[in-house]
């Protein structure tokens, strides 16, 4: 699988509630396909380390056999109290494919 251009950061800039985000690049056979990030079950024993499962489904219809990239990603907003992200991994079918520290916008 191949992938770019992958980015995590929290945002603690005024106003609150603060929010997390990850965004990626995905290459993929056709345009028709989506690709989603879901918190990875059962979450890990490192607070700090988000994992990400990646989910890439096939939308209905007749789409050219092209290579595509599509953007993945994921949002959130934190909970005060929340843990402290400050590094994401994803997943891809239980195996890892990329690590993305986390960046504080501040």
């Amino acid at each position: 699988m191949e992938t770019r251009n992958w980015y995590a950061w929290v945002n603690l800039m005024p106003p609150k509630p603060d929010d997390f985000h990850v965004v990626g690049e995905i290459l993929v056979a056709n345009p028709g396909i989506q690709a989603s990030l879901y918190v990875k079950e059962p979450p890990g024993i490192n607070p700090n380390i988000l994992l990400l499962d990646l989910h890439l489904s096939q939308q209905p219809g007749m789409w050219p056999q092209v290579l595509t990239w599509v953007q993945a990603r994921y949002d959130k907003v934190l909970a005060p109290g929340s843990p402290q992200y400050e590094q994401v991994e994803i997943f891809f079918e239980n195996e890892s494919i990329v690590q993305v520290s986390v960046d504080v916008v501040s």
